[in-house]
């Protein structure tokens, strides 16, 4: 019982400061640095890993843009990012949905109406302002470190099993996959900025009703959204059924499942580079993941639920006289197939 208060309490506590938390949590450091030989499986999990989908489809252009000093066209550079754009329209109609008016006030649809007009210029501004500027300025480099990217994916290197080739193919991955979070936080701080841009446009009391509330259906949600809540609700769940000692057996094996997962992601194999920093000790095959994994288990095949437990009632209440009627009507239908 005291095992499973400890493991109820542990599990319970990382999925309450994940609630807590949630602007500052996220799975995505924990998968982008798994180790091991299926390390791949878990990369996959994130979407858009390397930023290819985000970053190289990018290409310098020449368009047409009408100065409004002189009212003349001229070209300028500019790089199309259609999956910013995309997202910045939606959180545009996702802004003008949300205020928009419900009661047919001439009045509120005025002002509404002004309030699409000033959405419209603070999205053209900032959309030209990223296209026109900030993008010419960093697309050679990006398409640099795509080239470098593919010639890192092609290296024989990554299958090769010397200790310093293992260390520098490591050291090679992280780094550029930094430099591409580098280039992709620079648009979500542009992103925060439009956000910011269309609350300075409310007047006191839409202010009131701010932020614009996010999507409640999961399939809207983006990949790394859905293991985030996920990963967060699955520990305070088991966390809860362990502390209460309510359906305990499942609790475990789902707590169980996950540090197998967690296990899997960072082995303490031999080998395996890089190795557990030393400030968590040393361990061969076996790790504290791994023993908490193991007492996960104990517990599940345990009767430790029945033990100052609501697995007590669940048992007494529920279980056993199903258990009782359904056997006993066995008996009783052996007795008459044999009469």
């Amino acid at each position: 019982m005291a095992l499973r208060l400890g493991l109820g309490f542990h599990f319970l506590y990382e999925g309450v400061w994940k609630i807590k938390h949630h602007d500052e949590f996220s799975a995505e450091p924990f998968l982008s640095q798994a180790k091991g030989p299926i390390a791949p499986l878990f990369y996959a999990m994130l979407p858009d890993i390397n930023g290819r989908a985000r970053l190289q489809p990018l290409q310098l252009e020449k368009i047409d843009v009408v100065d409004p000093k002189t009212n003349k066209s001229r070209k300028v550079d500019a790089v199309r990012c259609p999956w910013l754009i995309e997202r910045w329209e939606d959180i545009r109609a996702g802004f003008l949905n949300y205020y928009r008016p419900a009661a047919k006030d001439e009045a509120a649809q005025k002002n509404f109406e002004e309030l699409t007009k000033q959405a419209e210029a603070v999205f053209g501004r900032l959309k030209d302002e990223v296209e026109q500027s900030y993008l010419p300025s960093v697309i050679a480099d990006i398409n640099a470190f795509y080239q470098s990217l593919d010639r890192f994916e092609q290296h024989p290197e990554a299958r090769q099993s010397a200790p310093f080739q293992k260390k520098r193919h490591w050291d090679d991955m992280m780094k550029l996959r930094q430099e591409a979070q580098g280039w992709i936080k620079d648009l979500e701080q542009r992103e925060a900025a439009y956000v910011k841009s269309l609350y300075q446009l409310l007047d006191e009391n839409q202010r009131k009703r701010w932020p614009v509330p996010s999507s409640w259906n999961p399939f809207e949600w983006s990949r790394l959204e859905q293991i985030n809540f996920a990963v967060t609700w699955s520990l305070t769940l088991i966390g809860v059924c362990l502390l209460l000692g309510f359906c305990t057996p499942l609790a475990a094996l789902g707590g169980a499942g996950f540090m197998c997962f967690v296990v899997m992601t960072q082995p303490a194999w031999p080998g395996i580079y890089p190795p557990d920093p030393p400030v968590v000790g040393h361990a061969l095959l076996v790790n504290k993941d791994f023993i908490e994994m193991l007492s996960l288990l104990v517990v599940a095949f345990t009767a430790a639920g029945r033990w100052g437990g609501l697995d007590y009632f669940l048992n007494h209440l529920v279980l056993q006289p199903y258990l009782s009627k359904r056997l006993g009507g066995n008996a009783a239908a052996e007795k008459t197939a044999k009469a």
